[in-house]
């Protein structure tokens, strides 16, 4: 079972790494008791192709550890994150420290223009909610958040700093 390190309350630090391009932050939130693999937090920042340093895509996703075989596994998909960390207390603090990092990486990376886009198509409104939590952490660091149309099942988001 998930057993989680942290509270939606907690005010976290980030191991944080840039290369000037690209600005990441990871954290550890967990293990499982009875695999013991541990999952981290992953979020960055990145250059968008063909729009220049000034403008980042932000990305975040869920690593899990095994430590038996050493792999890692991506976890990009909130129905199979759902099933790794079921406890929605336990999600709605690694949802926080999600917006934490990315308030961080912003601060760190001071972008004119952050995009999103969402990884599984054809999401439910349910779904998004979790975005619009994303959106709002943005939107208080400065930015005008517009949203375009959705492609191949795809929402994107454009925020734009405000001077």
């Amino acid at each position: 079972m998930f057993c989680c390190a942290l509270t939606e309350m907690d005010e976290i630090s980030f191991s944080l790494a840039n290369n000037g391009i690209r600005y990441v932050a990871q954290l550890p939130v967990g293990y499982d008791d009875e695999t013991l693999f541990r999952y981290s937090l992953f979020v960055a920042l990145g250059g968008v192709a063909g729009y220049g340093d000034d403008t980042k895509e932000v990305i975040y996703c869920l690593l899990e550890h095994d430590p038996h075989s050493e792999s890692i596994e991506d976890i990009w998909d909130s129905i199979v994150a759902r099933r790794k960390v079921p406890d929605a207390s336990h999600r709605a603090a690694i949802l926080s420290a999600v917006c934490q990092a990315i308030e961080v990486l912003i601060d760190e990376a001071r972008p004119n223009v952050v995009t999103m886009v969402t990884h599984t198509p054809n999401l439910p409104a349910k779904a998004l909610t979790k975005y619009q939590r994303v959106l709002e952490t943005v939107a208080r660091k400065g930015y005008r958040v517009g949203k375009t149309d959705v492609w191949n099942g795809c929402h994107t988001w454009i925020m734009e700093r405000q001077a």
